[in-house]
């Protein structure tokens, strides 16, 4: 990504940290937690925050109206992998976890959260067996990881010796055991989740748009499932709004994700860079 750690790439990236600038107080600044602002480790438990991207979000999380993360993860791990209790600056932090099924209000302590469904823990007990058959049948398993998430269920290959190869292979089973649980699907970076909800990030950020009334709007993400957010941004810029799409462009990136995106960053360490130059134009309008 040149020298830089981040690099617009559309005017709309040219000209958002501006608008933040100019509209702080009315700015929605959104994130994803995986490959966004935790590097992609082959274990999602050992997911932790990047150290630069934890101080860059709560410095900026402090300055804007709404500041929030939007994940597909459970609520309760991002707040112990993010560290985002007792942090200061994230008081007013909003989580979105699961696809925004799960709500917590940092500012009231406040969760919502529906009860657990079945489901998941049956495509766990389903998908334990089928590997288990495969492994009887001389079928390479070593490395195909199955993370819980109580209402959705992540099948990682990146672990394995040929994770591009093996998550193929686990499409037909997947799609069936999605179809006979009546899950949805969700492809990810070299991973299948069976999700109890359709819900798509783009549903959770309007959740918070209509919460908070932003003017600007920034989605910062990495992955298929942000592409969602960032769509959504793009169709408000008709609106009148001032929108910018960011994309952490780790490692295994995702081709569509950049095509979607309106600001190229070096994984977590360049959102972290991004932020601060976010903070820091912020900073600069202060009397």
């Amino acid at each position: 990504m040149n020298n830089s750690p981040f690099r617009p790439i559309t005017e709309r990236g040219e000209t958002i940290i501006e608008a933040i600038a100019d509209d702080p107080s009315g700015t929605l600044l959104a994130s994803d937690f995986d490959g966004t602002l935790s590097p992609i480790v082959d274990d999602p438990e050992a997911a932790h925050i990047h150290p630069e991207a934890h101080r860059a979000f709560a410095r900026v999380a402090a300055l804007v109206g709404q500041p929030a993360i939007i994940t597909g993860r459970g609520l309760a791990s991002v707040r112990r992998l993010g560290r985002l209790d007792n942090t200061p600056g994230l008081e007013r932090l909003l989580v979105k976890s699961q696809y925004g099924v799960e709500t917590w209000d940092a500012s009231t302590d406040t969760i919502t959260e529906p009860p657990l469904p079945p489901q998941v823990a049956q495509a766990r007990e389903a998908m334990a067996a089928l590997l288990e058959q495969w492994a009887a049948d001389g079928v390479d398993v070593e490395g195909i990881g199955l993370e819980d998430k109580g209402r959705a269920l992540g099948v990682h290959t990146r672990r394995t010796a040929t994770p591009d190869a093996t998550l193929e292979r686990l499409r037909e089973p997947v799609v069936a055991l999605a179809a006979d649980l009546g899950l949805h699907l969700e492809p990810g970076r070299l991973v299948w989740e069976l999700r109890a909800t359709p819900g798509t990030k783009a549903q959770a950020l309007d959740a918070v748009l209509d919460l908070h009334g932003s003017r600007v709007a920034v989605m910062i993400g990495d992955d298929l499932a942000d592409v969602t957010a960032f769509d959504r941004l793009h169709e408000l810029e008709g609106r009148g709004m001032r929108v910018a799409a960011v994309a952490s462009a780790s490692d295994g990136e995702q081709p569509v994700v950049a095509e979607s995106a309106d600001v190229l960053c070096d994984g977590p360490a360049g959102v972290a860079a991004w932020l601060d130059a976010v903070a820091e134009a912020i900073e600069a309008r202060r009397p």
